[in-house]
């Protein structure tokens, strides 16, 4: 069974995108695509990280709106030694 928000908006988002599957991708290139193609009619919902490197790469024509939906922690592993860390 499907887990309801607390927040209202969120329910609505969901019932409305839910109810007309073709809004959904596959993947963040297919979503980011669809947003550079369809003339400000699509919004993409993606994590804050991904979406801020996008914005800063060329073409340069996306742009984050409203706040984030949420907060949450991110880590990321590398080997003991790594040249990235």
């Amino acid at each position: 069974s499907k887990q309801k928000s607390q927040i209202s908006l969120y329910n609505k988002m969901w019932d409305f995108m839910n109810s007309r599957k073709h809004v959904f991708v596959h993947t963040y290139d297919e979503g980011i695509r669809r947003v550079r193609t369809s003339k400000g009619k699509y919004a993409f919902i993606i994590e804050s990280p991904k979406i801020e490197y996008v914005n800063e790469r060329e073409p340069c024509d996306t742009m984050k709106v409203g706040r984030n939906l949420d907060a949450k922690g991110f880590g990321i592993a590398t080997p003991l030694g790594s040249p990235l860390r």
